[in-house]
């Protein structure tokens, strides 16, 4: 599965990359690898759990908030 995504910048290592994922909550912003972006999407896992228009989902990384899941809204999982 996977999250959509916005790149903001390249990170302090050359191969990472500073990337936003909107959440139900406001954006999250997450330093990962650049493989792991293809077309504005992030590789996820499986959603842990869903409500309504939502779903909980595991980052591969913890958010510069500490976070390592997020609820976003359902159309931004594929």
């Amino acid at each position: 599965m996977r999250v959509k995504i916005e790149k903001i910048r390249s990170g302090s290592h050359p191969s990472e990359v500073l990337v936003s994922v909107h959440t139900v909550n406001g954006d999250e912003h997450l330093v990962v690898h650049e493989r792991s972006v293809a077309d504005g999407m992030l590789e996820i896992g499986y959603p842990i759990n869903s409500r309504g228009s939502e779903h909980l989902v595991e980052l591969p990384r913890e958010t510069v908030n500490g976070a390592w899941r997020v609820w976003v809204p359902s159309n931004s999982v594929l």
